[in-house]
């Protein structure tokens, strides 16, 4: 799209622009209003004229098609669909809701149909994402895995015990890993896998956290961040998919040995049968994991593992290493990190039960193929995304 408002408009732009300006009427109207008609209400009061702010830039750049503008819209998008979600749960003002919820599924669409180009590359745009996820999955990762008391009053809203809060933390570092890597990265090919698993594990987290809107306190700073994080990051990492499918897989030879394929397909299978079952059957779960859970723990827990497992199964139709590498690193710090998380708390496993030895087995085995995967990864991935470069291009 032209960076000038000197080319004619287009009906999309048209379109979003005037959906905007509907979305603007609870944006910069409705929500500063009812902010400041509150009591002691000083850091929503500056939400709200931030959010006011936003829909006032994200207007602007719509209407003078700036290249940033999708990013803008769909930001913005997201922190409107918190803010109707802490309406829905406070029960302040429902009436208004379906409306809203209209308009803002139509700005979706037309965010979506915004002309924004393939890239073989990793965009600016992309790498501040990347570096917004990495700062919350960080935040996260590091209070669970290594203060998990005051974890539950800074960084996650939910009460769970340490060694949850620990097994969070490690799920949350290799998120960071996902996301370290993906800074680093410089072409589209090691984010194939990478970008679908965000948009898998947070909107997942997303969706169950919907089921669970009671045991959320919207006092808390840490329930708006964790909303806005997982209603934002899921819809931007779809779109981003969406835009790099235009990027064609790469038609250098393969390198990814058979075995290697074959170990992805493997553990996929496991880890989205084991995320399937924690989603639909959180009771029956619960009877079996090898220390105490709640059926919430089991649903959250399942996000995750749908990502990794559904992850894993893409990661066995690659072709090189290097569209491997970031998610065989950021998999085996997941998988050190619960072993770690499990041996500070081993009082809490019974081991006169099956369960306890498939945990600490089938996490060790897979920390130890990952690890060697990874050595392997280390030394051939570099000439690997080369060639992978030279091949890749925009259809």
């Amino acid at each position: 799209m032209m960076n000038t408002a000197s080319y004619p408009r287009s009906r999309l732009t048209i379109a979003l622009t005037v959906l905007l300006a509907m979305q603007f009427v609870g944006v910069g109207v409705l929500l500063p209003a009812y902010a400041f008609n509150q009591p002691s209400s000083a850091a929503f009061r500056i939400f709200a004229v931030a959010m006011a702010l936003g829909g006032v830039a994200t207007l602007w750049g719509v209407w003078q098609q700036r290249s940033w503008a999708p990013w803008a819209v769909l930001t913005l998008l997201s922190f409107k669909l918190t803010v109707d979600l802490f309406n829905y749960a406070l029960n302040l003002d429902r009436l208004l809701l379906p409306l809203s919820e209209l308009i803002n599924g139509a700005i979706l669409v037309l965010a979506f149909r915004w002309p924004t180009p393939a890239s073989t590359s990793i965009t600016r745009g992309q790498r501040v994402f990347f570096a917004f996820v990495l700062l919350l999955a960080g935040w996260v990762g590091v209070w669970g895995m290594f203060f998990p008391v005051q974890a539950v009053t800074i960084a996650i809203p939910l009460t769970v015990p340490p060694l949850h809060a620990r097994f969070l933390g490690a799920m949350y570092l290799s998120g960071a890993t996902f996301m370290a890597f993906a800074l680093a990265a410089r072409s589209w090919g090691a984010l194939r896998v990478v970008v679908p698993m965000i948009a898998i594990w947070t909107g997942m987290l997303g969706v169950v956290s919907l089921f669970y809107l009671d045991v959320f306190s919207w006092d808390w700073r840490r329930t708006w961040v964790w909303f806005v994080a997982y209603i934002a990051f899921p819809i931007i990492a779809t779109w981003i998919c969406w835009v790099q499918r235009r990027v064609a897989q790469p038609a250098a030879p393969p390198t990814l040995p058979v075995v290697v394929r074959a170990y992805w397909f493997i553990q996929g299978a496991l880890v989205t049968l084991l995320a399937l079952a924690l989603l639909a059957v959180p009771a029956a779960m619960v009877a079996i994991w090898p220390w105490n859970i709640t059926p919430l723990l089991a649903q959250i827990y399942s996000a995750p593992f749908l990502s990794y497992g559904l992850g894993s199964l893409y990661a066995a139709r690659q072709r090189q290493w290097s569209e491997v590498r970031i998610p065989t690193y950021a998999m085996l710090v997941f998988t050190l990190g619960v072993l770690l998380a499990s041996s500070q708390h081993l009082a809490l496993f019974d081991f006169r039960s099956l369960s306890a030895w498939v945990w600490f087995g089938g996490f060790g085995i897979a920390a130890l193929a990952l690890a060697s995967f990874g050595f392997v990864s280390a030394t051939r991935a570099a000439p690997a995304a080369r060639a992978q470069q030279r091949y890749q291009t925009p259809v």
